[in-house]
C-alpha cells in the first residue's frame, strides 16, 4: 500500500490540470492536422509559390553583402557596387551560357561513350581472368550498368528535339528568377535597414531567440566563404590532375569535383569513382597514376585543406553530417542533398541554445544564496 500511495502521490505531483489540458490540445492537433494534411499541405504550397521570389532575392542579397561590406570598408560606395557586382555577373552567366553548355553537352555524349567502353574493358577483362565464386552475380552486374549507360546514350537524341518544349516550360522559372534578382537588387540597396530590423524583431521576441538568430548567421557566413575556397581549390587541384592524365573530360569532371563538396563525402566519392571508370581506356600508368593521385588528393583535402579552410567553429561531424544527408534527401528529394547541410547547421545552433543551455543553466534553487 505504501507504494501505491507513493505512486499516486508522484502522478499528482507531476500531472497538474494545465500539463492534462496541454496534451489533450497536443493530440487534438496531431489529430487535426493528420485528417487535414491534404489542405494543409496545398496551403503551404500555394504560400510557397507567392514567398518565393523573395526567399531566392533575399538568399542572394545574403550571399553578397559581405562583399559589398568589404567595398564599403574601401570607400567604395553601396550605390556603385551593386550595379558593378550585377553585370559582372550576369557577364560571367551569359559567357557560361553561350560557350561552356553546349560543349559541355557535346561531351557529355562522348563522356557516356567513355564509361560505356571502360565497363566493356572491365567485362573482357573479368571473362578473362576471373572465374571464382560469384562471377555470374558479377558478369550480371557489369552487364546491367552497361544497358543503364546505352539507355543513358539513347536518351541525349530525345532531349534534344525536346529542346523547344522545354524551353516553353521554363519559361515561368525565368520569370521567377527574373524577378527575385530584381528583389535581391532591393535588398541589397537595403540591407542595413533589413539587418536593424531583424535585430528588433528578434529582440522583441527574446533575448535567447535573438542570439540563436545571429549564431546561426555567423555559422552561415562560415560555411559559405569555406565553400566557395574549397570549390575553387577543388577545380584547380582535379582539373590538373585529369588534364595531365590525358583524360579527354578534364574540364567536365574538374567543375563536378568543384561542385561535389555541396554533399559532402558522398559527393566527391561518386565523382572520384565515375573520373576513374571513364579513364580505364587510358594507358595503364596513366590509369595507375590517376589512382594514386586521387588517394593522395582525398586525404589532402580531408586532413589538410578543409581543416585549413573551416574555422574551428564550425567543426562539421562526419556522422552527423551523413545522417543529414540521408534524412534530408528522403523528405525533400534531390534537393534535399543541397540544403542537407544549412539544415544541419540550424538544428545544432537551435539545440544548443534551447536545450543544452537550459539543461546546463542553474535552477533558481542553486541561484539563490546560501545562508552564512
Amino acid at each position: 500500500m505504501d507504494i501505491l500511495t507513493r505512486i499516486f502521490e508522484k502522478l499528482k505531483d507531476d500531472f497538474s490540470t494545465r500539463s492534462l489540458f496541454r496534451l489533450v490540445l497536443l493530440l487534438a492537433a496531431v489529430f487535426l492536422l493528420q485528417n487535414t494534411w491534404q489542405f494543409a499541405l496545398s496551403v503551404i504550397l500555394k504560400c510557397w509559390n507567392v514567398v518565393k521570389p523573395f526567399f531566392y532575392g533575399f538568399v542572394i542579397a545574403y550571399v553578397l553583402h559581405r562583399p559589398l561590406n568589404y567595398f564599403e570598408s574601401k570607400k567604395i560606395s553601396r550605390k556603385i557596387m551593386v550595379p558593378v557586382f550585377y553585370l559582372l555577373l550576369s557577364g560571367l552567366l551569359v559567357f557560361l551560357m553561350a560557350s561552356m553548355v553546349p560543349m559541355l553537352a557535346n561531351r557529355i555524349s562522348d563522356f557516356i561513350n567513355t564509361m560505356i567502353s571502360s565497363v566493356r574493358w572491365v567485362r573482357d577483362w573479368l571473362s578473362q581472368s576471373y572465374n571464382g565464386p560469384g562471377e555470374a552475380w558479377i558478369s550480371n552486374m557489369v552487364e546491367t550498368s552497361l544497358g543503364a549507360l546505352t539507355d543513358v546514350k539513347s536518351f541525349f537524341p530525345s532531349v534534344t528535339s525536346a529542346i523547344p518544349d522545354f524551353v516553353s516550360r521554363t519559361f515561368n522559372s525565368m520569370i521567377i528568377a527574373l524577378i527575385s534578382v530584381i528583389i535581391s537588387i532591393f535588398m541589397c540597396f537595403e540591407w542595413d535597414k533589413i539587418r536593424f530590423h531583424t535585430v528588433l524583431f528578434t529582440a522583441r521576441i527574446s533575448l535567447r531567440f535573438h542570439k540563436c538568430v545571429f549564431v546561426i548567421n555567423d555559422e552561415f557566413q562560415d560555411y559559405l566563404r569555406s565553400m566557395i575556397i574549397v570549390m575553387a581549390i577543388r577545380f584547380a587541384e582535379y582539373s590538373l590532375l585529369y588534364l595531365l592524365c590525358g583524360h579527354p573530360d578534364w574540364l567536365l569532371l574538374g567543375i563536378a569535383s568543384a561542385i561535389s563538396p555541396i554533399i559532402p563525402y558522398v559527393g566527391p566519392t561518386a565523382v572520384n569513382t565515375i573520373g576513374i571508370l571513364s579513364a580505364l581506356h587510358l594507358p595503364m600508368f596513366n590509369v595507375v597514376m590517376l589512382i594514386v593521385m586521387i588517394c593522395i588528393l582525398a586525404q589532402i583535402d580531408e586532413y589538410v585543406i578543409t581543416p585549413m579552410v573551416h574555422s574551428h567553429n564550425l567543426n562539421l561531424s562526419p556522422l552527423w553530417i551523413l545522417f543529414s544527408i540521408f534524412a534530408s534527401s528522403a523528405l525533400f528529394g534531390f534537393g534535399g542533398f543541397i540544403i542537407a547541410i544549412p539544415i544541419y547547421l540550424i538544428l545544432r545552433v537551435v539545440i544548443r541554445m534551447y536545450v543544452i543551455e537550459i539543461d546546463t543553466s542553474p535552477s533558481p534553487a542553486d541561484k539563490k544564496e546560501k545562508p552564512v
